[in-house]
């Protein structure tokens, strides 16, 4: 049995399960398998490789949180604007409220989108007690904005 139930270990040492970068773990977690999940109900291949590359994005930007030193590079954030240019099927101002999820697949997609930003959120916390990158933040970010896209172009 372990003497400090409440402590898990971080590149470097060990904090409590309480701490923000724990939050985000399990967040980020539970987003990278969401993403996955969808890569079963999309039938492009492309499409498929680009969310598995997204979810080991997802997984060093886990690593990088935990203390790894290295950056989150601007490039990554280039290839998802890339991404929602392709997918983009949104005008530039919406003339009336998006009701989420008129088939089984665009439903999936704004969950996602959902959860990838609860993720942003919990890396807000993150960053504001430990600092951070802001590409992560703006990856995050851009991340919503391309499960909103998706989400809009299987609806059609």
């Amino acid at each position: 049995m372990k003497d400090k139930p409440l402590q898990t270990a971080l590149v470097g040492g060990f904090t409590t399960k309480c701490d923000e970068r724990i939050e985000f773990f399990g967040e980020t977690d539970t987003l990278s398998s969401y993403i996955m999940e969808l890569t079963h109900y999309i039938d492009d291949e492309s499409l498929k490789e680009s969310l598995k590359k997204i979810v080991r994005k997802l997984s060093y930007i886990m690593g990088l949180v935990a203390g790894v030193d290295k950056q989150f590079e601007e490039e990554n954030i280039l290839e998802l604007l890339e991404l929602i240019k392709k997918y983009k099927t949104s005008g530039v101002l919406l003339k009336e409220f998006v009701l989420p999820g008129q088939t089984l697949l665009s439903a999936k997609i704004h969950i996602v989108r959902v959860h990838a930003r609860t993720c942003e959120r919990r890396y807000a916390s993150v960053y504001q007690k430990y600092g951070g990158q802001n590409t992560i933040f703006e990856y995050l970010n851009k991340l919503s904005t391309l499960f909103y896209e998706l989400a809009l172009f299987y609806e059609k």
